[in-house]
């Protein structure tokens, strides 16, 4: 299991959307480590975890890994934030281990009817295998390009448009490296969160939650879908500002306001933390600039043609590690 930890105070546990890891978290933890110890996890089979031993059949599967991670660490009474898979990550933990969580936070949670969430399945996550040609990868730019453009993006009609901005080029580039990063298994978590946002699983909690509804999410129609259904005494809404310097500003007041009265964390005297460095392809890199980043998403096409040049014995899998590492290298 792959963490960050920062700051010091009442154990804060952040987890991440999918297929991103828990480095997209590190902005917002930072804030919050002023007043947290802040441990932001990497879903297993994400980032630098170790993927689960056998494929999920449900999110339990994750929360038993992460209730024994919890326990290793000595985590007792967390307060648990999520986004989208991790704010059904944080619903499923709540249920599994009511008595072991003390708040939780949910941003970008969601409920689909059956409906629609059979026709998004069919289309949502198709396969992102690497291949040697290179195919794959204008799939993924695809993907990334249209998520901000349509939700679900694999649907073109007009009522699911979002009619948005540009986004940059850079913010395409990151979250198509993620996809690269996360494999051709990169649906996994996500695909088994996407099958839990159903408002029935929050109508059970009954640990303190707090639902943000962010005015600016690309799926706010759906949260607003969540939000139309009766919860539990226990469960509140908080509206969020649509701008994100905004929304950082009500989130961070929001998750502080629980800080008081909680037992302050302290990682474990005997707990090793050992640097998790997961094996790269052995390959070469040519000598030159990594390729810029290209509007058309060109430039990972370009990075792949000239490293299988370089590396001609190199697999599909071997050749993305290593332009993984070129492109991440590169931004270090």
């Amino acid at each position: 299991m792959n963490f960050y930890i920062l700051g010091a105070g009442p154990a804060l546990v952040m987890f991440h959307p999918s297929p991103h890891s828990a480095e997209l978290l590190l902005p917002l933890a930072k804030e919050l480590a002023l007043d947290y110890t802040v441990i932001c996890v990497d879903t297993p089979g994400y980032g630098k975890s170790d993927a689960l031993p056998n494929t999920p059949n449900n999110l339990s599967d994750y929360t038993k890994v992460l209730h024994d991670f919890f326990k290793k660490m000595g985590i007792e009474l967390p307060i648990l934030y999520g986004s989208a898979t991790g704010a059904q990550l944080a619903i499923r933990y709540a249920l599994d281990f009511p008595n072991e969580v003390s708040h939780i936070f949910l941003d970008n949670a969601a409920h689909f009817n059956e409906v629609l969430r059979k026709r998004i399945l069919k289309h949502y996550f198709p396969d992102l295998t690497p291949e040697i040609n290179g195919s794959h990868i204008r799939k993924i730019w695809e993907i990334t390009n249209k998520m901000f453009q349509f939700f679900p993006w694999c649907f073109n009609e007009e009522e699911y448009a979002l009619h948005r901005p540009q986004v940059p080029k850079e913010v395409l580039h990151t979250i198509a490296l993620d996809f690269f990063k996360a494999g051709e298994n990169y649906f996994l978590a996500y695909k088994t969160a996407f099958m839990h946002e159903k408002a029935e699983y929050v109508q059970q909690l009954k640990v303190p939650t707090t639902i943000f509804r962010w005015k600016g999410s690309i799926i706010k129609k759906y949260i607003d879908d969540l939000l139309a259904f009766e919860f539990p005494s226990c469960v509140e809404t908080v509206s969020i500002p649509e701008g994100h310097a905004e929304r950082n500003i009500e989130m961070i007041k929001q998750l502080r306001s629980k800080v008081n009265g909680l037992p302050n964390y302290n990682l474990p005297d005997a707990f090793n933390i050992e640097p998790n460095e997961k094996e790269k392809s052995i390959g070469l890199i040519p000598r030159k600039d990594i390729p810029n980043i290209l509007e058309n998403g060109s430039h990972f096409m370009e990075a792949w043609i000239l490293l299988k040049k370089y590396n001609p014995e190199l697999n599909a899998v071997e050749l993305q590690n290593l332009m993984i590492d070129w492109f991440t290298k590169s931004k270090n």
